[in-house]
């Protein structure tokens, strides 16, 4: 199953880098929000050796700022 990472405006125009309903981070500008939910979901990729991708919202659908796919296995 693919861990997805996502960014959300609050108010004021900051936002916050969420997993699920829950945030991890918030109060920042745009740019240093999606640095560091790249950050956070390369090292989660590293980690777990699961998939993982960042997500922002678009007028009609997200937009996939990165994606850290899990490797196939040989066979």
């Amino acid at each position: 199953m693919k861990i997805v990472f996502s960014l959300k405006e609050c108010a004021g125009g900051q936002w916050s880098v969420c997993r699920g309903s829950i945030t991890l981070f918030s109060q920042l500008r745009l740019g240093p929000a999606i640095r560091l939910a790249r950050e956070v979901a390369r090292d989660e990729h590293l980690r777990s050796g699961r998939s993982v991708s960042v997500e922002l919202p678009g007028p009609t659908s997200a937009i996939e700022l990165a994606n850290y796919v899990r490797a196939s296995v040989a066979a």
